[in-house]
């Protein structure tokens, strides 16, 4: 029984997020998800509530899955890099969802949590000890405490984000956000 719900659950994210894609969050019903994933209304109800539980475990998922940012973290070769790794697993986020389901998503965050800020309080701690070793290093010569850069580093990117789904895309969202990251922390 559990497999056939670990199938349905995996049918049911993947069928939402190409509808979501298609058509935007909003415009798309539990019914026509059901027939996109090929399961009836009530295998939908075993697994999800409803569409926002759908987005939750979407993040869930896709934050918890780090096995390719682990490798480029390591393969990185500098503090900076390190820290673009980081920032770069959301932007690829961002990217692979498309800028109307992204948007639909941190709209959630604002009236809902679905735990993106608590994500960013963890990284953002990895984030202040890569940028004291850059900043020991002379790689990042801004000044500014590491405890005060990082955070408004970590806002500018999620503001990148937000301006790239207003914009439906029309920018490179990891060619500003680098752009950004490197001005602010005045990269050597």
């Amino acid at each position: 029984m559990e497999h056939i719900h670990s199938k349905n659950r995996e049918q049911i994210i993947n069928a939402a997020v190409f509808l979501f894609k298609r058509k935007g969050y909003h415009n798309v019903s539990i019914n026509e998800i059901c027939k996109e994933a090929g399961i009836g209304r009530s295998s939908f109800y075993t697994v999800f509530s409803g569409k926002r539980e759908i987005i939750s475990a979407l993040f869930t998922s896709k934050t918890q899955d780090l096995n390719s940012v682990f490798q480029d973290f390591i393969d990185a070769k500098n503090d900076f890099e390190r820290i673009w790794c980081l920032y770069e697993q959301d932007l690829r986020l961002a990217e692979e969802l498309g800028p109307a389901l992204t948007g639909a998503i941190l709209s959630m965050e604002l009236t809902d949590s679905l735990g993106i800020y608590g994500k960013m309080d963890t990284v953002n701690n990895w984030l202040i000890s890569l940028t004291r070793n850059a900043q020991a290093s002379g790689i990042i010569k801004c000044t500014c405490p590491a405890e005060t850069i990082v955070p408004i580093v970590s806002d500018l990117m999620l503001q990148v984000i937000f301006n790239w789904c207003r914009c439906k895309g029309d920018f490179s969202l990891r060619e500003k956000a680098r752009f950004y990251a490197e001005t602010i922390f005045d990269l050597a």
